[in-house]
């Protein structure tokens, strides 16, 4: 039996081999819900003034440095939008410092523990993997802590986000212009933001699909 992240792998799996005798389950990955959950408006606002942000419309990326994580097309956009607009920072978290870039802040490499706060204050999460992603811990991190998602439509992100539901799907990912309106359309319209079930992606909902797994394939020994 294999048990994948999303439906999509399961497609992708069933196309690509012409025979596949094989059990499949899907199981999502999970979060510690406790710890990566929204604030009420004014605690956001109390603490987007403790960062020292309190009238800024903050975006944030967070991943790795490597050129399939798409930072360098987050940073040839925000070039461009911050030309017209200067009511906004960008937050990169997990990386080292790049060349100074007006409107960008540089965190570096941030402990686990102190992640949530920094989803918690920022308003946009921005995920533009060029790679087929299996599922994206940081973003539905970032998705439970109240952000709006705009993230590449590859892998399983667009089955993570239920298809544009829970954020804006960018078709095609690779083309600068793209993030440039993306992110010019949520400054100039910011989307309300949606309260998820509490159980969605949770790491409680995972060790109970797990416990189904297990005790399904118990019955089929």
């Amino acid at each position: 039996e294999m048990v994948l992240l999303t439906h999509s792998s399961y497609v992708a799996h069933k196309e690509t081999y012409t025979v596949l005798p094989t059990r499949f389950s899907i199981l999502h990955n999970g979060i510690d819900t406790t710890r990566f959950f929204p604030l009420t408006l004014k605690e956001k606002q109390t603490l987007k003034h403790l960062k020292g942000l309190p009238n800024k419309t903050v975006f944030v990326w967070c991943s790795q440095d490597r050129p399939k994580k798409g930072l360098h097309l987050i940073l040839d956009a925000w070039k461009r939008v911050y030309a017209q607009r200067q009511d906004m920072i960008l937050w990169v978290i997990g990386c080292e410092p790049k060349s100074p870039q007006e409107g960008v802040m540089y965190l570096g490499r941030i402990l686990n523990d102190e992640l949530p706060s920094y989803f918690q204050a920022s308003d946009c999460f921005l995920f533009p993997t060029l790679c087929h992603e299996g599922f994206g811990l940081s973003l539905i991190e970032a998705l439970h802590c109240g952000n709006y998602c705009i993230a590449s439509a590859l892998g399983g992100v667009p089955e993570v986000l239920q298809y544009g539901k829970l954020g804006r799907l960018i078709e095609h990912p690779h083309f600068v212009l793209a993030w440039e309106k993306a992110i010019l359309e949520f400054l100039e319209n910011p989307i309300p933001k949606k309260s998820l079930p509490s159980d969605l992606y949770s790491s409680k909902s995972w060790n109970a699909g797990m416990n189904a797994i297990i005790e399904r394939a118990k019955k089929s020994i």
